[in-house]
């Protein structure tokens, strides 16, 4: 985005045949490219509090979290700025939160393990 703004402009503009003024089109890239700096503090912040905790509720915030950014990318299409690996690693992403949510939530419904007590010599 940063260092290729001006063709990003020329192509945004060609894509619209035109239809928007030059200055539009770089004010919708730099919006676009805040939004994803912002979702990536995001993502990541609540990808490390979810391994770190091991909690159901993280996991499932990292899932909404994916979610949402797999709908974004679909949204960058019209922007022309839409990367499709990206978009298989945030869809692996979800499920894999999806399958942990439930495992760490069957795990915390386990009895707990007894307790082993040490053997005195009497």
């Amino acid at each position: 985005f940063v260092i290729r703004m001006r063709p990003s402009v020329v192509e945004l503009l060609a894509m619209y045949n035109w239809e928007i003024s030059p200055k539009a089109a770089e004010v919708v890239l730099w919006t676009t490219f805040c939004i994803q700096v912002i979702y990536s503090v995001v993502y990541y912040f609540v990808a490390i509090a979810a391994l770190w905790s091991k909690r159901p509720k993280y996991y499932q915030m990292f899932a909404t979290t994916c979610l949402c950014g797999v709908v974004g990318l679909v949204l960058l299409a019209y922007a022309d700025k839409f990367n499709l690996p990206i978009f298989f690693v945030r869809l692996l992403a979800y499920i894999y939160s999806r399958f942990l949510q439930g495992l760490t939530a069957s795990i915390l419904l386990l009895p707990p393990a007894p307790v082993q007590r040490e053997r005195s010599e009497e």
